[in-house]
């Protein structure tokens, strides 16, 4: 580590007339080896910040034959050096992209090996079966060696089972990188903007008693106790709407499709009857009003609020987290276990093979060699999962969406 200062490549102070000159006085701190982050010796200049003194640094290193670096590129450099699996890889940026605090807490828990643990967990069982079944062929002119029909359904039932456990938490990592996706929806009029408006405290979409003032989707988000839920407000479901309102109503079916939880709002009236895949929380508004209080005791819906006196939000706010929490949310974030597309993706088609080696064991019509043979094939699949096992093509598609540098 060493404090001084940082001169221009073509400076020289013997030189009367010098064309070069002091750029910053900085800290430079040589990291060697695998001291450094990437395990590689590095070099950091620790300047003071704006970004004409770091433009001119920059310009310096270029100058004595330094580049850019690519998106991901250290990290990438890690990765191939051993530092980090791919899946931790890809918990830098997790980390960086990070929208709450629960967020940056999963991935930096994924970061220290969260996933790689689990899914070594996965692999090794398989690895000694494949093992043991490669060893027995090599005894085929000797005595006889032979791995248990029972021992290998078993291995494989258990492993197929640690899969699913991993895959029922796919849900979790989406919504910690892309937060709870909630749509307020229902008939026209109803109050969804004004419940939309009470659950961020703010006045963030235009409230009027005409019926369809909302006509595009409005979008905002909030971070509650560390999850950062993503609220879209929708234009109301009608059929006599017109061609612009029409539309919007469109979108709201979109936005419905791609929803984590629909909050289906009512003011006493029928609500639309709806075609999603998402949970669904009735919601009677406008309790304020004496009438709408009646019908709502009744036990017509989840639960009732008012936007106008904070009636019903605290209830409300409960009924979403519990949502969250059936994500399972917590164990992800506990394990660090941030499963994103590629992983789930992999995982899911290790999960389909493995079912399909067991039921062919199962029905006892492939032999040992075949067996070792589709072993092969999953384990070499999980291993993509990990980095164990990678292509060029695979490791753009994981370091393309990082940042320049990183």
């Amino acid at each position: 580590m060493v404090y001084g200062i940082l001169h221009s490549p073509d400076y020289s102070s013997t030189d009367i007339n010098e064309t070069g000159y002091e750029i910053d006085r900085c800290l430079a701190v040589a990291l060697l080896g695998t001291q450094s982050f990437t395990g590689e010796d590095t070099v950091e200049f620790h300047c003071h910040g704006g970004r004409e003194v770091a433009r001119q640094v920059l310009a310096a290193c270029r100058k004595v034959g330094a580049r850019p670096a690519e998106p991901g590129e250290f990290t990438r450099r890690a990765f191939l050096n051993g530092k980090l699996s791919l899946d931790q890889a890809e918990a830098v940026a997790d980390l960086i992209g990070a929208r709450s605090t629960t967020a940056a807490r999963a991935a930096l828990r994924q970061l220290t090996g969260g996933l790689d643990r689990q899914l070594r967990d996965v692999e090794q069982p398989l690895l000694d079966l494949a093992a043991s079944l490669e060893g027995s062929f090599d005894f085929v002119d000797e005595e006889e060696v032979e791995v248990p029909g029972a021992e290998v359904a078993r291995v494989l039932t258990e492993a197929t089972a640690r899969i699913d456990e991993l895959l029922a938490m796919a849900p979790a990592g989406r919504i910690l990188r892309d937060g709870v996706q909630v749509v307020l929806t229902g008939l026209p009029n109803v109050g969804k903007s004004s419940l939309f408006n009470a659950l961020l405290e703010e006045d963030r979409a235009i409230v009027d008693e005409e019926a369809g003032t909302t006509r595009d989707v409005v979008t905002d988000q909030r971070e509650r106790d560390g999850v950062v839920y993503v609220l879209h407000d929708t234009a109301g479901l009608r059929d006599e709407a017109g061609r612009v309102e029409a539309k919007g109503i469109d979108r709201t079916h979109r936005q419905l499709d791609a929803a984590d939880v629909v909050l289906l709002l009512s003011d006493g009236t029928s609500p639309p009857v709806l075609k999603c895949a998402a949970p669904v929380i009735t919601v009677a508004t406008k309790a304020d009003l004496l009438e709408h209080a009646a019908a709502v005791q009744a036990g017509t819906a989840d639960v009732v609020v008012s936007s106008r006196d904070g009636q019903g939000l605290e209830e409300l706010w409960s009924l979403l987290e519990e949502q969250v929490r059936s994500r399972r949310l917590d164990e992800a974030v506990s394990l660090g276990v941030v499963l994103n597309e590629r992983h789930r993706h992999r995982l899911g088609s290790c999960r389909a093979e493995l079912a399909e080696l067991t039921a062919l064991m199962t029905a006892e019509s492939i032999g040992p060699e075949v067996v070792a043979t589709m072993l092969a094939a999953i384990l070499a699949r999980l291993g993509e999962v990990s980095g164990r096992v990678f292509t060029e093509h695979l490791l753009a598609g994981v370091f393309d969406r990082f940042c320049v540098g990183k």
